[in-house]
Protein backbone atom coordinates (compact mmCIF):
# COMPACT_ATOMS: atom_id res chain seq x y z
CA UNK A 1 0.00 0.00 0.00
CA UNK A 2 2.75 2.41 0.98
CA UNK A 3 4.52 1.88 -2.40
CA UNK A 4 1.40 2.77 -4.27
CA UNK A 5 0.33 5.78 -2.49
CA UNK A 6 4.24 6.60 -3.17
CA UNK A 7 3.85 6.40 -6.58
CA UNK A 8 0.52 7.79 -6.94
CA UNK A 9 1.29 10.72 -4.76
CA UNK A 10 -1.77 10.20 -2.51
CA UNK A 11 -2.03 9.26 1.22
CA UNK A 12 -2.16 5.89 2.91
CA UNK A 13 -5.42 6.74 4.33
CA UNK A 14 -6.77 7.62 0.85
CA UNK A 15 -6.01 4.41 -0.34
CA UNK A 16 -7.34 2.65 2.02
CA UNK A 17 -10.79 4.46 1.23
CA UNK A 18 -10.48 3.85 -2.50
CA UNK A 19 -10.09 0.26 -1.79
CA UNK A 20 -13.03 0.47 0.53
CA UNK A 21 -15.04 2.29 -1.88
CA UNK A 22 -14.38 -0.49 -4.34
CA UNK A 23 -12.52 1.85 -7.07
CA UNK A 24 -8.59 0.10 -6.39
CA UNK A 25 -8.64 -3.53 -7.19
CA UNK A 26 -6.59 -5.10 -4.17
CA UNK A 27 -6.71 -8.42 -1.81
CA UNK A 28 -5.66 -8.28 2.12
CA UNK A 29 -2.94 -11.02 2.42
CA UNK A 30 -2.07 -11.36 6.49
CA UNK A 31 -2.53 -7.73 7.30
CA UNK A 32 -1.10 -6.26 3.82
CA UNK A 33 -3.02 -4.62 1.31
CA UNK A 34 -1.78 -6.17 -2.20
CA UNK A 35 -2.84 -3.80 -5.06
CA UNK A 36 -2.85 -4.33 -8.95
CA UNK A 37 -0.39 -2.41 -10.12
CA UNK A 38 -2.17 -1.94 -13.60
CA UNK A 39 -4.47 0.08 -11.21
CA UNK A 40 -4.54 4.21 -11.68
CA UNK A 41 -5.89 6.60 -9.20
CA UNK A 42 -8.15 8.88 -11.27
CA UNK A 43 -9.53 12.27 -9.27
CA UNK A 44 -13.51 12.72 -9.41
CA UNK A 45 -14.46 14.75 -11.79
CA UNK A 46 -15.70 17.24 -9.16
CA UNK A 47 -13.29 16.70 -6.58
CA UNK A 48 -10.36 19.36 -6.51
CA UNK A 49 -6.99 18.63 -6.74
CA UNK A 50 -4.34 19.21 -3.89
CA UNK A 51 -2.73 22.87 -4.31
CA UNK A 52 0.60 21.80 -5.62
CA UNK A 53 -0.65 19.82 -7.92
CA UNK A 54 -2.96 22.62 -9.08
CA UNK A 55 -0.51 24.42 -9.74
CA UNK A 56 1.37 21.29 -11.53
CA UNK A 57 -1.18 21.75 -13.96
CA UNK A 58 -1.66 24.90 -14.69
CA UNK A 59 2.25 25.52 -15.43
CA UNK A 60 1.76 21.81 -17.59
CA UNK A 61 -0.83 23.54 -19.61
CA UNK A 62 1.42 26.78 -19.89
CA UNK A 63 3.91 24.54 -21.53
CA UNK A 64 6.37 25.57 -18.01
CA UNK A 65 8.35 22.99 -16.22
CA UNK A 66 6.96 22.18 -12.57
CA UNK A 67 9.82 21.91 -10.39
CA UNK A 68 9.81 20.17 -6.81
CA UNK A 69 7.57 16.95 -8.12
CA UNK A 70 8.13 14.02 -7.32
CA UNK A 71 8.31 11.18 -10.57
CA UNK A 72 5.06 9.76 -8.65
CA UNK A 73 3.04 13.34 -9.05
CA UNK A 74 4.86 14.13 -12.41
CA UNK A 75 3.07 10.44 -13.98
CA UNK A 76 0.33 11.83 -12.35
CA UNK A 77 0.13 15.41 -14.14
CA UNK A 78 0.71 13.29 -17.16
CA UNK A 79 -2.56 11.41 -16.60
CA UNK A 80 -4.42 14.41 -15.31
CA UNK A 81 -3.22 16.26 -18.65
CA UNK A 82 -4.31 13.16 -20.61
CA UNK A 83 -7.76 13.19 -19.05
CA UNK A 84 -8.45 16.74 -19.30
CA UNK A 85 -7.61 16.26 -23.37
CA UNK A 86 -9.95 13.73 -23.51
CA UNK A 87 -12.38 15.57 -21.53
CA UNK A 88 -16.47 15.78 -23.61
CA UNK A 89 -16.25 18.88 -21.15
CA UNK A 90 -12.97 20.12 -20.05
CA UNK A 91 -14.29 23.19 -18.99
CA UNK A 92 -16.25 21.82 -15.73
CA UNK A 93 -13.66 19.20 -15.43
CA UNK A 94 -11.58 22.31 -14.82
CA UNK A 95 -13.06 24.16 -12.84
CA UNK A 96 -14.37 21.41 -10.35
CA UNK A 97 -9.92 20.73 -9.98
CA UNK A 98 -9.01 23.94 -9.74
CA UNK A 99 -11.58 25.91 -7.66
CA UNK A 100 -11.23 30.05 -7.21
CA UNK A 101 -12.91 32.79 -6.05
CA UNK A 102 -15.45 34.39 -8.16
CA UNK A 103 -14.01 37.58 -9.53
CA UNK A 104 -14.81 41.26 -8.07
CA UNK A 105 -17.39 42.80 -9.97
CA UNK A 106 -17.11 47.05 -10.67
CA UNK A 107 -17.68 49.41 -12.61
CA UNK A 108 -15.99 52.28 -14.02
CA UNK A 109 -17.33 54.90 -16.21
CA UNK A 110 -16.85 54.08 -20.25
CA UNK A 111 -14.54 56.68 -20.69
CA UNK A 112 -12.50 54.92 -18.56
CA UNK A 113 -12.39 51.95 -19.51
CA UNK A 114 -9.69 52.06 -22.46
CA UNK A 115 -7.09 54.04 -19.84
CA UNK A 116 -7.67 51.15 -17.18
CA UNK A 117 -7.07 48.03 -19.92
CA UNK A 118 -3.62 49.88 -20.63
CA UNK A 119 -2.46 50.24 -17.16
CA UNK A 120 0.62 48.79 -16.49
CA UNK A 121 -0.89 47.53 -13.06
CA UNK A 122 -3.04 45.37 -14.39
CA UNK A 123 -2.93 41.84 -17.03
CA UNK A 124 -6.27 40.46 -18.80
CA UNK A 125 -7.47 37.34 -18.71
CA UNK A 126 -10.37 35.82 -19.72
CA UNK A 127 -12.60 36.98 -22.73
CA UNK A 128 -10.23 40.46 -22.59
CA UNK A 129 -7.48 38.11 -23.69
CA UNK A 130 -7.10 37.79 -27.22
CA UNK A 131 -6.17 34.17 -27.22
CA UNK A 132 -9.95 33.79 -25.91
CA UNK A 133 -11.40 35.47 -28.77
CA UNK A 134 -14.44 36.61 -27.41
CA UNK A 135 -15.70 40.12 -28.14
CA UNK A 136 -16.88 41.81 -25.23
CA UNK A 137 -17.15 45.20 -26.18
CA UNK A 138 -17.59 47.79 -23.13
CA UNK A 139 -16.20 45.44 -20.71
CA UNK A 140 -12.55 44.34 -19.13
CA UNK A 141 -11.47 40.92 -17.65
CA UNK A 142 -8.33 41.62 -15.65
CA UNK A 143 -5.38 40.47 -12.92
CA UNK A 144 -4.68 42.54 -10.47
CA UNK A 145 -2.38 42.26 -7.80
CA UNK A 146 -3.65 42.63 -4.08
CA UNK A 147 -1.18 45.09 -3.37
CA UNK A 148 -2.56 47.31 -6.00
CA UNK A 149 -6.18 47.14 -5.89
CA UNK A 150 -6.83 50.23 -3.53
CA UNK A 151 -4.89 52.00 -5.97
CA UNK A 152 -6.66 51.35 -8.97
CA UNK A 153 -10.13 51.41 -7.54
CA UNK A 154 -9.23 55.01 -6.22
CA UNK A 155 -7.69 56.42 -9.28
CA UNK A 156 -10.19 55.24 -11.49
CA UNK A 157 -13.16 55.69 -8.87
CA UNK A 158 -13.86 51.37 -9.26
CA UNK A 159 -17.07 50.86 -7.24
CA UNK A 160 -18.87 47.43 -7.20
CA UNK A 161 -22.01 46.99 -8.99
CA UNK A 162 -24.85 44.57 -9.96
CA UNK A 163 -24.00 45.83 -13.51
CA UNK A 164 -20.42 45.35 -14.10
CA UNK A 165 -17.98 46.08 -16.63
CA UNK A 166 -14.87 44.96 -15.18
CA UNK A 167 -14.33 41.98 -13.41
CA UNK A 168 -11.27 41.34 -11.38
CA UNK A 169 -9.32 38.58 -10.50
CA UNK A 170 -6.87 39.24 -7.32
CA UNK A 171 -3.64 37.84 -6.88
CA UNK A 172 -0.98 37.53 -4.48
CA UNK A 173 1.35 39.19 -6.84
CA UNK A 174 1.05 40.79 -10.37
CA UNK A 175 0.88 38.38 -13.21
CA UNK A 176 2.72 37.79 -16.33
CA UNK A 177 1.71 39.34 -19.22
CA UNK A 178 0.22 37.64 -20.80
CA UNK A 179 -1.33 35.55 -18.03
CA UNK A 180 -0.16 32.12 -18.38
CA UNK A 181 -1.95 29.48 -20.69
CA UNK A 182 -3.28 27.47 -18.01
CA UNK A 183 -4.65 30.41 -15.92
CA UNK A 184 -6.01 31.75 -18.48
CA UNK A 185 -8.22 28.35 -19.29
CA UNK A 186 -9.06 28.11 -15.51
CA UNK A 187 -10.50 31.90 -15.64
CA UNK A 188 -12.44 30.21 -18.92
CA UNK A 189 -13.44 27.44 -17.40
CA UNK A 190 -15.18 29.06 -14.38
CA UNK A 191 -16.97 31.99 -16.27
CA UNK A 192 -20.89 32.13 -16.88
CA UNK A 193 -21.11 32.38 -20.09
CA UNK A 194 -21.24 29.75 -22.61
CA UNK A 195 -18.93 30.67 -24.98
CA UNK A 196 -16.11 31.34 -23.03
CA UNK A 197 -16.25 28.02 -21.24
CA UNK A 198 -16.26 26.79 -24.93
CA UNK A 199 -13.26 27.92 -25.59
CA UNK A 200 -11.82 25.81 -22.94
CA UNK A 201 -11.87 22.89 -25.29
CA UNK A 202 -10.83 24.63 -28.52
CA UNK A 203 -7.56 26.18 -27.32
CA UNK A 204 -6.89 22.51 -25.65
CA UNK A 205 -7.21 21.44 -29.18
CA UNK A 206 -4.94 24.01 -30.56
CA UNK A 207 -2.08 23.33 -28.17
CA UNK A 208 0.60 20.23 -28.84
CA UNK A 209 0.02 17.31 -26.73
Amino acid sequence: MADYAEREGISERRVRALIRDGKLSARLVGRQWLIDQASVHRPASSRPLSAQMGIGLIAALSGQSVPGMSAPQRRRLRIYLSELRGATDPDRVLSAWIPQRPPLQLSVAPSDLDDLGRDARITRTGFSDPRARVAAAGQLEVRVAEADLNDLQREYLLRPSDRPNVFVHVDDRASSAPVPLGLLLVDLAHHPGVRERSRVADLLKEMSP
